[in-house]
């Protein structure tokens, strides 16, 4: 039996919504959350306010679906991450980094929301700090189960750990932003490899190579 194709009225209806996504990303990445409004959005697609409306009925409900088509876009995926072991919870983090390229208005947009997210009153607070306490929690257990392989010094914090690879990330990140050209994926597991122990660099490094996260 062939298979059925969807109806005209809403492939367009799809393509309508992306296309206001597309927008608001662009905006996003130009003048923040505060300085787009969805009539903005409305005459950068070419359609009516009401058109924007129909789809997305309010700015914070915009705001927020633009945030999780790019944390979709870059693999961010805290629920799949939970269920990894140590070593591939680090690679996942290095498959997001080596996504940059792909899509640099993304990097932009994610830019400006971990700074305006800071303040209670932006839409996304929440989600930025509920997003922020999980990976946190996630690095966390990562290091320890490294530790308890004996591949992390005992003595390090596993917390501190977590805390000080959180933001070289989100560094990395800001810093791509001014430098195209940075291997962001390659810098961070060179960071990752120098906080193994000695005996156990070889071996991620080998990892690494094989991966294609340092050439």
């Amino acid at each position: 039996m062939a298979q059925k194709r969807e109806r005209g009225p809403y492939q367009s209806g799809l393509a309508r919504r992306e296309a206001i996504l597309d927008a608001a990303v662009d905006l996003l990445a130009e003048v923040g959350y505060h300085g787009m409004s969805l009539r903005d959005v409305a005459r950068h697609v070419g359609i009516s306010h009401p058109g924007v409306i129909y789809h997305f009925p309010s700015k914070e409900v915009l705001l927020m679906s633009v945030v999780q088509r790019y944390e979709k876009q870059l693999g961010f995926d805290l629920d799949n991450l939970e269920k990894l072991d140590a070593l591939p919870v680090l690679d996942t983090l290095l498959e997001v980094t080596s996504r940059l390229n792909e899509n640099p208005m993304i990097i932009e947009v994610e830019c400006m929301m971990m700074v305006e997210a800071c303040s209670e009153i932006h839409p996304a607070h929440d989600h930025y700090m509920r997003r922020s306490a999980r990976l946190l929690s996630i690095l966390r257990r990562a290091w320890s189960r490294l530790q308890q392989d004996g591949k992390v010094s005992a003595t390090e914090d596993p917390l501190r750990l977590a805390e000080i690879q959180a933001a070289v990330f989100n560094g990395i990140l800001i810093h791509w932003l001014y430098d195209r050209d940075f291997d962001a994926s390659e810098e961070l597991a060179r960071y990752f490899i120098s906080v193994f122990l000695p005996q156990h660099q070889e071996e991620l490094l080998l990892h690494y190579r094989e991966s294609g996260w340092i050439h």
